[in-house]
């Protein structure tokens, strides 16, 4: 009986297992020409692992030594090799100013026009939402109308659109001579410097935002930008303990902002906000016929997407007839879980969506995990059993996980567009004060990068990195600078922070 010239093999690529005949008689090229033809992998893209190294084109297959039912590996990827591109490149540095911002996705600072660092810093923490920019975009009102919010709002457009035109600092010189004349404090002058005097930063953000509820800035017409996606509601419920048969009263009421009250016991942000929530207030009783103290209890009846916390570190000091600032360290979470914040009835409602999401981070960050020792071994994504999923496969799991969180939302959070489901949320951006007076000091703001600048592939893992914005100065800091904002001595330290609803997809 005759040398058998033609002998059945497995290939193994991506997890799975094909039968190939090989010709012994052949090259290493017609043996990955038979292998192309069940894995639709090009012969030109293919790794072929044999005794020794990898199968070369030119090798007799005679001499591999290959036996019936061996296995070979085979690396490469399905697909056409890259295209040329259809228009000649561009170097970043012969590209227009606008053109180039808009490639490097830079972030501009703003000029400092005397003391208005507390305005720039709070511009660059609400440029953190992007549903403002597309609402502002659509919003037809202009500069000089006879509204004063419109115009200020028009004036606000203008000034972000400028700001995606250039790499160089903005002077935001138009949006600060229509805030002054909408709220003339923010023209008052200094009594020292004889300059415009320093202002607070939660004010021109309660300003800001009064605008643009005031002017109605949408995304679509049915949806206000800040009714859906800044404003959450409370409720409230006011007991008198000397009218104990007294029906207690119950209120609803609108918000912005979160309050994060400090005392000498005050160390992290949640209990600060929780002291908040709990108030004691002289008010009439009906039944009693006079003014009696009222315990005030509050819990959060719907989430917005974003949320808002204020850090109340000044506050008038009557003995010495003197705002003052207060230095003690407070600690924030990166990630904030208020489900302690609102009322068991929401609190039940959150609960599905919170556990899911948990569930799925810890099941990606495993899987991350496994993709990077692949990566770092060489080793073919999906090669493995058991093993780090190709991008479609990582991809195909991602778009099942998001379908599985949809399916825990309760109807009626779905269908509040705007609204935070989960309870979750991603701290995002931060203002800081620095200096150890009430009015005077250095405002800054700092922006999560990967919450202005989200990576190209959904399956990179996004940075960790900060902008800080120092009026006209943009730099990149690391993630550990945030936790040095806590407090505790006259550096910078938080004021107001933005969160926003963790991701569902």
């Amino acid at each position: 009986m005759g040398k058998m010239t033609t002998i059945p093999v497995k290939v193994k690529h991506n997890g799975k297992n094909y039968d190939v005949s090989m010709n012994l008689e052949g090259t290493g090229l017609d043996f990955k020409r038979a292998i192309a033809d069940v894995t639709h992998v090009p012969p030109e893209r293919q790794k072929v692992l044999i005794k020794g190294g990898l199968l070369k084109d030119d090798t007799p297959l005679g001499k591999v030594g290959a036996r019936a039912g061996q296995q070979f590996m085979v690396l490469g990827a399905v697909g056409e090799l890259p295209k040329a591109p259809e228009k000649p490149v561009q170097f970043l540095e012969d590209l227009p100013e606008d053109e180039l911002n808009k490639a490097k996705d830079l972030r501009v600072g703003l000029v400092n026009l005397g003391n208005t660092c507390y305005l720039n810093a709070t511009l660059q923490l609400l440029r953190a939402i992007p549903q403002l920019e597309d609402a502002l975009n659509a919003f037809p009102g202009r500069i000089g109308s006879n509204q004063g919010d419109a115009s200020f709002t028009a004036a606000l457009r203008d000034l972000f659109q400028d700001m995606r035109k250039t790499t160089e600092p903005v002077p935001p010189l138009v949006l600060l001579s229509t805030l002054r004349k909408i709220a003339p404090q923010f023209a008052e002058m200094s009594s020292t410097s004889g300059g415009f005097a320093q202002q607070d930063a939660e004010e021109a953000w309660l300003q800001i935002i009064q605008a643009l509820a005031s002017s109605r800035v949408a995304t679509t017409p049915s949806e206000p930008l800040v009714a859906q996606y800044l404003t959450g509601h409370m409720s409230i419920e006011r007991r008198c303990k000397e009218a104990p048969n007294e029906t207690p009263a119950q209120l609803d009421e609108p918000f912005q902002i979160l309050q994060c009250t400090i005392s000498s016991q005050t160390n992290d942000m949640e209990s600060g906000i929780l002291d908040s929530f709990s108030q004691k207030l002289e008010k009439h009783s009906e039944q009693l016929q006079r003014t009696a103290v009222y315990d005030e209890t509050r819990r959060i009846t719907r989430l917005s997407e974003y949320l808002f916390v204020h850090f109340v570190r000044f506050y008038w000091r009557r003995d010495i007839n003197k705002k003052t600032k207060i230095m003690r360290k407070v600690k924030f979470p990166k990630e904030l879980d208020a489900s302690s914040l609102v009322t068991p009835e929401l609190a039940r409602r959150l609960s599905p969506v919170s556990a899911k999401i948990r569930a799925v981070e810890k099941e990606r960050a495993d899987r991350a995990k496994i993709r990077a020792r692949a990566k770092e071994r060489h080793l073919e994504l999906g090669a493995v059993e058991g093993g780090a999923l190709t991008d479609e496969q990582e991809r195909e799991q991602r778009s099942k996980e998001a379908a599985d969180i949809q399916a825990t939302i309760d109807p009626d959070l779905s269908s509040d567009h705007g609204c935070n489901v989960s309870g979750l949320y991603d701290l995002v951006g931060i203002v800081t004060h620095k200096g150890a007076a009430a009015d005077a000091g250095h405002y800054m703001s700092w922006v999560r990068k990967s919450a202005v600048d989200p990576p190209s592939d959904s399956l990179d893992a996004p940075s960790q990195d900060w902008y800080k914005f120092d009026d006209d100065k943009v730099t990149i800091v690391p993630p550990e600078k945030i936790e040095m904002l806590y407090g505790g001595g006259e550096d910078s330290v938080a004021y107001i922070l933005l969160y926003r609803a963790k991701s569902l997809s």
